[in-house]
């Protein structure tokens, strides 16, 4: 307890090592309040994917529209080519289609919540508008109808567009939790035997690029870029949202972590710390403590304080329920995020220790703490996929692993997908490595 409260005392009492705290905690909780205050697309994506070519008429009140599939879109199992009412041509807007797909057969879609199987896809598809109802029906021949569904569209706008739709998803779906990369290229869907005459407009819906022709035969050839037209799950956005300081709030901390240590040597003070206390190895660990302890509770309490802070922001950029529901610290996942930062961010201030330690100059112990973790982070994006990962797993960088949400994350400096745990004993192993040497350095070296 007396080497503890010496080296508390030390910390509290030396103005750059109270700055530094300061300044990583601020930087940890600004950072995020920042960009969450920013445009909307910030995190994540939006509530939905709404991206596909329209050819379309308007329809004022009820109607009917009838339509042969002669090619469907193609090029992904959720390519989509039906028959579509949209309040207006514009991302977003209500809608209720009949479509089919290559890989899920006929479908009755509305509004990005409803999907309805209906079956082996079909030739033949109709789409009937009846008050506040919208019905989908599918053939196979164009004379025995069966229902594929009906959802309801209270409020729908009296005046609709009603017309033809293609899309097909580039990498945007995913399937069985992992995304299906398909080449990006243009999917065209023809159609023929259209009910509605009268002029048709089109429109590309969310994603420019996409082409409309009709031929002489009255067969519709409709092309449209890759897109998709889906709702978005939570992707973790306003928890993730908390983090986005943690890589240069863990600066100021790598300079802690050196200088607790060099210090004391600079100031030629290390030799009345250990004419006070002999026994080396415990004065290495009450610095080890004493500098890991504040650097978690300052980096808990500012990734705590970005989250909740952070929340108001975020509502009001459009990350809210449904699809982004409000995070909660009871949640393990969300106390993981959270505690788990704020373990990370003091394993690399030990490791710093350690090197400043080993080293005992506080320039060379902080270049070489920066050089691990930033040198991982710059040359990944210059290498093969999978050399580059290894290159993260096996690097301190993959302590942030832990600040995944989902099982499925798997990207840029979050190496271990579905094991965050794991990222995190590897940054462990470091810092242990590194005091475990400068404690047996400190017992061989002079002073």
């Amino acid at each position: 307890m007396r080497l503890l409260r010496s080296e508390l005392t030390k910390l509290c009492t030396a103005p750059g090592l109270v700055w530094c705290l300061l300044g990583a905690a601020a930087v940890m909780l600004a950072l995020p309040l920042l960009a969450s205050a920013g445009n909307p697309g910030t995190y994540g994506r939006a509530a939905y994917v709404d991206e596909f070519r329209f050819v379309h008429q308007p329809l004022s009140g009820d109607g009917t529209l009838t339509a042969r599939v002669r090619t469907p879109a193609g090029g992904h199992p959720w390519a989509m080519t039906g028959l579509m009412v949209k309040e207006r041509a514009v991302p977003g807007a209500r809608y209720a289609a009949v479509l089919v797909t290559p890989g899920h057969g006929t479908r009755m879609q509305a509004d990005f919540t409803v999907d309805i199987a209906g079956g082996a896809a079909a030739s033949w598809l109709r789409l009937v508008r009846t008050g506040a109802t919208v019905s989908g029906y599918a053939s196979a021949d164009g004379h025995a109808w069966r229902p594929v569904g009906s959802v309801p569209m209270a409020g729908l706008a009296p005046t609709v567009e009603i017309g033809l739709f293609a899309t097909s998803p580039g990498a945007t779906r995913t399937v069985a939790t992992r995304p299906v990369l398909v080449p990006t290229r243009p999917a065209t869907a023809v159609f023929d035997s259209v009910s509605l005459g009268g002029a048709w407009v089109g429109t590309d819906v969310g994603v420019p690029g996409g082409q409309s022709t009709m031929d002489t035969a009255e067969t519709y050839a409709v092309t449209a870029q890759p897109g998709d037209i889906v709702a978005q799950a939570d992707d973790g956005s306003r928890v993730v949202a908390a983090t986005a300081g943690t890589f240069a709030g863990m600066l100021p901390l790598v300079a802690l972590g050196a200088l607790v240590m060099t210090a004391e040597y600079r100031r030629h003070m290390v030799r009345t710390t250990f004419a006070a206390s002999p026994r080396r190895g415990p004065v290495l660990a009450a610095k080890a403590v004493v500098a890991g302890g504040a650097c978690f509770v300052a980096a808990l309490v500012a990734t705590a304080g970005a989250l909740l802070l952070a929340q108001p922001l975020l509502r009001r950029n459009g990350y809210r329920p449904p699809t982004y529901p409000d995070p909660s610290l009871g949640d393990p996942r969300v106390l993981r995020v959270v505690a788990g930062t704020a373990a990370a961010v003091a394993l690399v201030a030990l490791l710093s220790l350690g090197l400043g330690a080993i080293l005992r100059r506080g320039a060379a112990a902080i270049a070489a703490v920066a050089t691990v973790l930033l040198v991982p982070a710059a040359v990944t994006p210059l290498l093969p996929a999978g050399t580059g990962m290894w290159v993260q797993r096996l690097s301190p960088v993959a302590g942030l692993s832990v600040q995944q949400v989902r099982e499925t994350d798997d990207v840029f400096l979050l190496p271990w997908a579905g094991r965050p745990w794991t990222g995190l004993a590897v940054l462990a192993g470091y810092a242990a490595a590194a005091l475990a040497v400068a404690y047996l350095l400190l017992r061989r070296r002079d002073a």
